[in-house]
């Protein structure tokens, strides 16, 4: 509820100064830019890829290690059926052999399980420092459209509030956003 009012304050502070002092505003949605610019799509693009190849990675891993154990269930089950007449010797090249798979599928998977893992937070930082230089690029190119056209400020309208825009109108203010979309594809060569 303070976040609520604070809000409120906030946007009726900046209206009162906007219209006082005749200060030029401007908006922008910066998650639309993010969703539209080609750069950003391509780079969400090419971070899914490589999420989806680090899925396909482990699930093959996966799949080696289902077939030790299933080897293992059949040995268990054939040992069982055969017990009675297996000799000493063959028992034993049998326990032997089902002890070395149980080693190998557990070295297996604990080895998935590292790949995995590092594997999630390499992506998890690539994400990050992704999102951060294209917000970055975004932000820099608000502030030279703003100083090109003379806003005296520029205010963020797709950051929501429990679904609602901070802003949800703010008089005379101009969406720029579409303008920065064109721009940023421009100046990315696409």
């Amino acid at each position: 509820m303070k976040a609520v009012l604070m809000t409120f304050a906030l946007l009726a502070l900046v209206s009162h100064a906007a219209v006082a002092g005749g200060l030029k505003a401007a908006t922008v949605d910066v998650r639309k830019i993010f969703n539209a610019w080609t750069y950003s799509v391509e780079t969400q693009n090419r971070i899914e890829k490589a999420r989806e190849a680090l899925e396909k990675e482990n699930n093959n891993r996966l799949a080696v290690i289902n077939e030790y154990r299933m080897e293992r269930n059949q040995m268990h089950q054939q040992y069982q059926i055969n017990k009675a007449t297996m000799s000493k010797e063959d028992k034993k090249k049998m326990d032997a052999k089902f002890r070395s798979l149980g080693r190998d599928a557990l070295a297996l998977e604990q080895d998935r399980r590292d790949f995995f893992e590092k594997g999630k937070r390499r992506l998890a930082s690539e994400i990050s420092s992704e999102a951060k230089l294209v917000l970055d690029q975004i932000v820099q190119a608000a502030q030279v459209y703003a100083l090109e056209k003379k806003f005296d400020m520029v205010i963020e309208i797709g950051g929501t509030t429990r679904d609602v825009p901070l802003f949800v109108h703010l008089e005379g203010a101009v969406d720029i956003t579409d303008e920065l979309i064109k721009r940023l594809n421009e100046n990315s060569g696409n």
